[in-house]
Parts: C-alpha cells; structure tokens; sequence
C-alpha cells in the first residue's frame, strides 16, 4: 500500500511581488524536507503559475509507505518548523490523502 498526500495553499500578500516571494519560499522550504525525513518515498512541490487568479498557490504531492509513515512525517520537528512558516503565511489550505 502507498498513502499519497495532496496538500494546497493560498498564500498571504498584498502584492503580486510578496506573493510570489511567497511562493518561491514555500518552495524552498517544502523542498528541503525529503532530504531530512526518511519515510518521504515521493515528494512534489509545484506552483500555481497559469490560470484563474482564485486557483491555489502551491501544491504538495507526496507518498508514503501507509499512515504510521505519514504520521511520522507530519511529527517531525522539521516538517513542524516548516508548517508554523505555512500556517503565518496562507489564507487557505485544502488536502487529501487516499491509496494509491
């Protein structure tokens, strides 16, 4: 069994700029979490850059062995420094995990 998580964000701003400074940042950071958390088995980052304005910013695709893995994960204190950024900086989240 492989659990994938799907998670999205809208991020916070006043401009086009600090949004997209946002964006890159969010990148950055979801990006430096595979190397330091060893039940991540996949791991996607892509933001939104086409499309409706109202769409979402950022979209996090990753997988997991089942949900002992996804738990640990989600525990870390490195994945736990980079949802506290996340949490200050969006103004929307929506997620899902399902097997795949």
């Amino acid at each position: 069994m492989t659990l994938r998580h799907v998670v999205t964000w809208k991020v916070a701003g006043d401009t086009d700029d600090e949004r997209e400074r946002l964006k890159a940042e969010f990148r950055d950071r979801l990006l430096s979490l595979p190397p330091q958390i060893d039940v991540i088995r996949e791991f996607e980052v892509g933001l939104n850059d086409a499309g409706a304005a109202d769409n979402y910013d950022v979209v996090l695709v990753s997988e997991f062995d089942d949900e002992d893995a996804l738990q640990t994960y989600i525990h870390h204190p490195v994945h736990q420094e980079v949802v506290a950024f996340v949490r200050a900086n969006t103004v929307g989240r929506a997620g899902v995990d399902y097997t795949v």
